[in-house]
């Protein structure tokens, strides 16, 4: 049986142990007298690979503000005792406290970099990346997902995700779920498949691959909660309204397309588009017209850029297309936007 030293504490924390060694470490660890090699390890590894650089001057300056604005706050009047001569101010063990405060701050400042590791991608972007698990993940362009540092102690394997991507999930040795939370609370369970998950402000959507995943949601009061199981090349989708519905879907292909800046469009409306412009590039859109803004487009075509996109647009729809830095503006051909 392999032994747990430190040369594969430091595989583990560099996200490298294979999942007969994180349940092997899991184990090890329920004696208490091995944490101390345990952060040992970690405490060198990050050493030498530091991941989040703590910024003392930043949590400073916001200490400095926090003091300065409390400052300005009016004090009720109180009498003025006079001090002994010679009597300082300030004692050591104020000035002591004070630098302690200043240390607490910092680590409550800092303590989101240092709890969880965080996938950004920018407007454009789309970004591939493998979990310590073996999982790996496509993220959208404009999205955000957050994983836990150490999974030492989780019952589940957790991940935040804001935005879209798309998850293929390893099975782990030792059975846990991985989980996908989103704001609006519809949260994805799953063993081991392939799914997408849209979650932005105005729905949020699961499409199932390949595999089997179990959704949970927030219910109505009183309401008798249940389990509820997708299959594969089935779409469920909770609206910004609280509203959940499941559909089967006969091109679930397209709704990964993006991954290669592939855009598929099915009697998928102008506005909708617009949507997805204003989410995946940061760019407002302003359609002249409700009719114009209702008009439906079918069809695929790659595109790397927005700038690539627009012009597709442009020339499909047959529409004006004029873009100024962050502001689009769609009309008709007849008319000057």
């Amino acid at each position: 049986m392999q032994e747990v030293t430190k040369s594969l504490l430091r595989e583990y924390h560099a996200g490298r142990a294979t999942p007969l060694q994180v349940k092997l470490i899991e184990d090890w660890l329920k004696n208490p007298d091995n944490e101390s090699l345990f952060y040992q390890a970690l405490f060198e590894w990050e050493s030498e690979h530091p991941q989040y650089l703590v910024d003392t001057n930043a949590a400073l300056t916001q200490y400095r503000h926090y003091m300065d604005e409390a400052e300005k706050q009016p004090r009720p009047q109180s009498a003025v005792l006079p001090t002994a001569p010679g009597r300082r101010l300030f004692s050591p063990w104020m000035v002591a406290a004070s630098s302690l405060l200043l240390v607490f701050l910092g680590a409550w400042l800092l303590r989101e970099p240092l709890l969880y590791e965080t996938y950004t991608t920018s407007f454009g972007e789309i970004k591939r990346f493998q979990l310590a698990d073996g999982s790996s993940v496509v993220l959208n362009a404009n999205s955000t997902l957050r994983v836990p540092r150490l999974a030492i102690g989780r019952k589940d394997r957790e991940v935040f995700l804001t935005g879209e991507a798309e998850f293929s999930v390893t099975h782990t040795v030792d059975h846990r779920r991985f989980v996908v939370r989103t704001q609006r609370q519809l949260n994805v369970e799953v063993l081991g498949t392939e799914f997408v998950v849209f979650a932005r402000e105005r729905a949020t959507r699961v499409m199932l691959m390949k595999g089997k995943v179990q959704l949970s949601y927030p219910a109505p009061a009183h309401a008798r909660v249940r389990p509820l199981v997708l299959r594969p090349g089935e779409q469920a989708t909770l609206d910004a309204k609280g509203r959940l519905s499941i559909r089967p879907e006969i091109h679930p292909k397209k709704y990964n397309a993006w991954k290669d800046h592939l855009f598929v469009f099915e009697n998928t409306s102008l506005r909708e588009v617009a949507d997805l412009i204003k989410e995946n590039y940061g760019l407002n859109v302003d359609i002249q017209g409700t009719e114009l803004a209702e008009r439906i487009i079918t069809g695929s075509f790659n595109a790397d850029t927005v700038d690539e996109l627009l012009d597709v647009l442009k020339e499909l729809m047959r529409i004006n297309v004029v873009r100024h830095k962050n502001r689009v503006v769609f009309s008709e051909k007849n008319l000057k936007p």
